[in-house]
């Protein structure tokens, strides 16, 4: 008797609801950045994020006590992903968000997918293209590339230097998808938990002397409580919540599946843009818009 758990049905409807979860919680966490960077500088706000994110995780291995075996390579491992799964992530988000809108580095985030599909190919046995995600990579592609052209910026007051926010982003996207591919090749068996907290604290221990040497000492005092709340927020959000659900999507279910992570952001996010934050959006974005979704989406046969 085949249990209840193992139906397909049930496998698909979980990977929708993760999907949907991870999605909103990037949405917020990218919300509450673009927030914080009006007040306080990117390296400051990043080393912050990542202290806030360290003090919760540090409460979570306290309490949980996972079983870890401590090498020399298995660090080296933590810190690669973590620079490229948070670290360089992270900072270039809060440089960003100063050049376009929120909303629109949630979209273009959804390259992450693209590159992780691409690189699997070649690095993961069992993760190849298939005709149809050929297809959709094609159309993400000239999606993201309508968006770069445009030189949009999404903002309400626009801004002609867009494109530096979203080669930022494409930037980023290209880094995660290589810590996807990294974890799934290396660290797949490790604990969910302690990779998104090594991951947290390799990071902050690299971004903290670079803040210090760009930025000199946090101006705490200056920074209105908007800014602290924005920044918590975008902690608890991501990476506490939304990197457990990443490594946990990876270890169950495929690097591709974890590449799709942030595949409903831009629904979340230009609700909360628009509604909130006083976002707009123009053609030439609505049209890389969709067929850099259009594309991702097709690549949904995990």
């Amino acid at each position: 008797m085949t249990p209840v758990n193992a139906h397909p049905g049930n496998h698909l409807w979980e990977k929708i609801g993760l999907v949907l979860l991870s999605g909103f919680l990037s949405a917020v966490a990218i919300a509450g950045v673009d927030v914080a960077a009006h007040y306080i500088p990117p390296a400051t706000l990043t080393v912050l994020r990542l202290t806030t994110a360290s003090v919760v995780f540090c409460s979570i291995l306290c309490f949980l006590r996972p079983k870890y075996r401590w090498s020399l390579r298995g660090v080296a491992d933590v810190f690669v992903i973590g620079l490229l799964n948070i670290g360089f992530p992270f900072f270039f988000l809060a440089v960003a968000v100063d050049y376009i809108s929120s909303w629109l580095a949630a979209v273009l985030f959804n390259t992450t997918p693209v590159f992780t599909i691409v690189i699997a190919h070649y690095l993961l046995p069992g993760e190849k293209l298939s005709r149809v995600k050929i297809v959709g990579t094609i159309a993400a592609i000239a999606g993201a590339a309508v968006l770069v052209i445009s030189n949009e910026s999404g903002l309400e007051i626009g801004n002609s230097q867009g494109w530096i926010g979203q080669f930022l982003i494409i930037a980023a996207s290209l880094a995660g998808a290589l810590g996807v591919i990294y974890t799934r090749m290396r660290l797949r068996e490790e604990n969910p938990v302690v990779l998104a907290a090594g991951q947290v604290f390799t990071s902050l221990v690299a971004f903290f002397p670079l803040a210090l040497v760009t930025e000199g000492l946090p101006a705490f005092a200056s920074y209105p409580w908007q800014a602290w709340a924005a920044m918590i927020v975008a902690a608890l959000s991501a990476p506490v919540i939304f990197f457990w659900l990443l490594f946990y999507m990876i270890n169950k279910y495929s690097a591709s599946l974890g590449g799709f992570a942030g595949i409903a952001t831009p629904l979340f996010s230009v609700i909360i843009g628009i509604v909130l934050l006083g976002e707009v959006i123009t053609v030439p974005i609505a049209v890389g818009t969709f067929l850099l979704l259009a594309g991702v989406w097709s690549l949904h046969r995990f």
